[in-house]
């Protein structure tokens, strides 16, 4: 095959490295992936990754010979003009999470390695990968919305009627949420219009039974907008010394915080307004174990179709919420829940690099839907809802643990890529 030019091959480790900034592929793990390529064709590059963007510097080594009479005397010679590296730059206004396309690269990536496909060959893949339909159909979308959030109150130690309500209040977040981001300025407002939303349902829903939980229903209907992953991301970016992409994650999830938590509170103000008192009973003692283990299935496969996990792989999501949701039962019965949380995050990425080294696909397809399970973004927005009651003790007591727990998932992370590493970098 001929050899690559550096132009070339800026192309396309910005084509690729694009479309996995837009998948969610966290930065450390995409700088090293561009470092890598470039030197399996024998180039050197510098990647510097953000989620809103990506630079890419190629340089290209000097291989033109020396005339023979000058071998002699290479110090007669004049010095060489400098090569100038090629820079490419993309802008990513959207991004998110599409495990069924991050498979597609992936595999893309190894048949270039392996030299199976040149790279003029695979950016036409790469191409044709985003004209790929969703590995799902949009209705069974709309039904993982409504399991997530049923599954999220149980857990949250709802009854029978939170289950419901909350099951309710996601579907039309979801909907909500695919309406609004049709308008190029709409879709900023999605996490206030969500919050906002929850609360008018929960308000809603207490003239019905008064003596239900309504903390438990706001929270487990926005559950899907609360940005746990993302600060754990964030964390994790900062302890790779990620500093500008882990800081700009931290600040997307804080703002989403405040966002969905001025949402509510625009609710319980016109509450107070028109003279309705507002209380927050507390939650109930929950279902039983079967109610439990039902709800975890289904949020582990209400996650596969969120986050477009590939169809032969729904068993891996499903194996992964189980394993985190074993791991923090066993562990919060003789443990603090820091450290729980730190079990459980080290068994799902023990059991995801094991699998991504035996099936050669990436660690975060068996990674992520268990991760979901265990993401502090409750206790944010808990956080948060004090400090918003007066409740400033509370609140910061609830922001430390929050901190704390995603501390110790990230460092679970960090010490299974030591124990047991994945064979590739993405």
């Amino acid at each position: 095959m001929d050899r690559l030019t550096a132009e070339e091959l800026a192309d396309y480790l910005i084509e690729i490295g694009g479309t996995l900034v837009s998948y969610g592929c966290p930065s450390y793990r995409l700088e090293q992936l561009i470092a890598v390529v470039a030197e399996l064709e024998g180039l050197k590059a510098q990647a510097f990754a953000m989620p809103t963007g990506l630079f890419v510097t190629v340089t290209e080594t000097d291989l033109t010979p020396l005339p023979l009479d000058a071998k002699s005397d290479r110090a007669s010679l004049p010095p060489l003009p400098p090569i100038a590296p090629i820079v490419r730059m993309v802008r990513v206004k959207e991004w998110g999470t599409n495990l069924d396309r991050l498979v597609g690269v992936d595999q893309i990536f190894n048949e270039v390695a392996e030299k199976k496909l040149t790279i003029r060959q695979a950016r036409r893949r790469l191409r044709a990968l985003e004209r790929t339909p969703p590995p799902y159909p949009p209705a069974l979308r709309w039904i993982a919305a409504a399991v997530v959030a049923a599954s999220a109150a149980v857990f949250f130690r709802g009854g029978v009627f939170e289950v419901s309500v909350a099951a309710f209040t996601g579907l039309l977040v979801f909907g909500l949420s695919l309406l609004m981001a049709k308008n190029p300025s709409g879709r900023f407002l999605v996490d206030f219009a969500g919050g906002m939303l929850a609360a008018g349902v929960a308000w809603g829903a207490s003239r019905i039974r008064p003596d239900f939980s309504r903390e438990v229903v706001v929270l487990s209907g926005i559950i899907a907008l609360v940005p746990g992953m993302t600060l754990t991301t964030g964390l994790a970016e900062l302890a790779q010394r990620n500093l500008v992409s882990g800081g700009a994650r931290l600040m997307e999830a804080f703002v989403a915080f405040l966002s969905i938590l001025f949402g509510i509170a625009l609710v319980i103000g016109v509450q107070h307004m028109v003279g309705i008192e507002v209380s927050f009973a507390p939650a109930r003692h929950g279902l039983g174990l079967p109610f439990q283990a039902a709800a975890l299935v289904g949020a582990a496969l209400a996650f596969a179709v969120l986050f477009a996990v590939p169809r032969r792989y729904v068993w891996a999501a499903v194996a992964s919420g189980a394993i985190g949701y074993i791991a923090t039962a066993l562990g919060t019965r003789h443990l603090p829940g820091h450290i729980a949380a730190f079990a459980a995050a080290l068994a799902i990425s023990l059991f995801s690099n094991l699998f991504a080294r035996a099936t050669d696909r990436p660690a975060q397809l068996f990674q992520l839907p268990g991760m979901m399970l265990l993401v502090p973004g409750s206790f944010g927005f808990l956080s948060l809802e004090g400090f918003l009651r007066g409740d400033y003790l509370d609140g910061a007591a609830k922001g430390f643990s929050m901190i704390l727990i995603a501390g110790a998932l990230v460092t679970g992370v960090l010490v299974a890529n030591v124990v047991l590493p994945a064979r590739k970098v993405l």
